[in-house]
């Protein structure tokens, strides 16, 4: 079984492994339920409003995820552990955590019962600090219920029964839940020169709209489905228990992406180290999403049948490491003669940079067609630059 948590895209992405561990414990007490809970929406995150022995806390709904909860409320509640789970992260460092069963959870009125969570130290990651999170409902909780997420009305949807909501069948299609996990995947469409399929991870945990697992970008790259326009050596995350090594990597046009019936054009992605491509919390941003766990059926309720998502980058990705923030990977061939992995960035736009402001708000405007840094060299030297957006090449780099 392979447990994931992946919250920031560019700033974290956690891959953790374990093998031959059940996470599927618990059970929902209440019977005929419907729920509707408001949420706050930071970034692409969604926190939700969870109650555990009459104490109200901040959980990220995390579809890619199971349970967690902090070293605090395991020290509060002090639940039952079932067994220490040996992990290793995407850097190959092994950590061991618990498996607890939390007695009473609350969403809204909906009470889940001796529910399988792991325990982590969420104050020892400073992206999981800056959002002031508690822990994080996962799929494992909920493989029994339907949630259905509005962002527009910032509102989460929980229920046992499809007569209580306005489902359309037509705009569905089946899912897949992982045996250990109950983590739900289904089939895109894939459309370039050529055509595919494939399967993808529904992670409300992950920023963006699509990631490419490398592994599965290796078995497809012979088709012509992807254009690559950038390709670099850099790191563009954090893991779970430290940093990510150096690999190269590619960032990849995906001229149609078709979901249900609604075709995204335009696609721009990066190749990640996970196992599976996902399908992250972007998606919200274009319609209602309804996952049917009890069923297994997908949902999605678009706005627009057609999105074009063309959009012009800046050429290079941001990371942490030591919590500085620092450039990942270059993707422009003309600005990796000024940029590399590793420097630091000291200012964006003239103002100092903040971590926690960069984990949780938009600080560079997405109409901003260009940007001013004050960047901190490797070897020290400290220089501005100003770049420009510049839209993707149609034609593909050699690779």
């Amino acid at each position: 079984m392979k447990f994931k948590v992946i919250l920031l895209l560019t700033l974290l992405s956690s891959h953790v492994y374990t093998q031959n561990i059940d996470l599927n414990i618990g059970e929902v007490k209440s019977k005929g339920y419907y729920e509707e809970i408001g949420f706050e929406s930071i970034k692409d995150k969604i926190i939700i409003p969870v109650s555990i022995e009459g104490k109200d806390y901040r959980f990220i709904l995390d579809t890619g995820a199971p349970n967690i909860i902090s070293n605090e409320i395991n020290n509060l509640i002090s639940p039952e552990v079932l067994k220490k789970i040996p992990v290793s992260d995407a850097s190959g460092k092994n950590e061991n955590l618990k498996l607890v069963s939390v007695k009473n959870l609350k969403l809204g009125n909906i009470e889940f019962i001796n529910t399988g969570t792991l325990v982590y130290d969420l104050n020892s990651n400073p992206i999981f600090k800056c959002f002031g999170i508690d822990g994080f409902i996962g799929s494992n909780m909920l493989r029994k219920s339907i949630i259905q997420i509005d962002r527009k009305k910032k509102i989460l949807t929980i229920t046992d029964s499809q007569k209580k909501l306005s489902l359309n069948k037509k705009e569905s299609i089946k899912i897949k839940l992982t045996e250990n996990q109950s983590s739900p995947y289904i089939w895109i469409n894939l459309k370039g020169i050529d055509n595919g399929k494939e399967n993808v991870l529904i992670d409300t945990g992950m920023d963006g709209f699509y990631d490419v697992s490398k592994r599965n970008y290796q078995i497809i790259k012979e088709k012509e489905i992807f254009k690559v326009t950038g390709k670099s050596k850099g790191a563009s995350s954090l893991s779970l228990f430290g940093d990510v090594p150096m690999e190269e990597h590619y960032e990849l046009l995906l001229p149609s992406l078709k979901i249900i019936d609604t075709e995204f054009e335009n696609v721009v992605t990066h190749t990640t180290n996970d196992n599976n491509s996902k399908i992250g919390a972007e998606l919200l941003d274009y319609g209602i999403m309804t996952i049917d766990y009890k069923h297994k059926r997908f949902y999605f309720e678009p706005n627009s049948r057609k999105r074009n998502l063309k959009d012009p980058g800046f050429g290079f990705t941001r990371t942490l490491k030591d919590e500085k923030l620092i450039v990942g990977f270059v993707w422009d061939e003309e600005l990796k003669e000024k940029l590399s992995y590793g420097d630091e960035i000291l200012e964006i736009n003239n103002k100092p940079v903040t971590i926690c402001d960069l984990i949780t708000k938009e600080i560079i405007n997405k109409n901003d067609e260009n940007i001013k840094m004050k960047i901190k060299s490797k070897e020290g030297e400290i220089f501005e630059i100003i770049i420009n957006k510049k839209l993707k090449p149609t034609r593909a780099i050699n690779h």
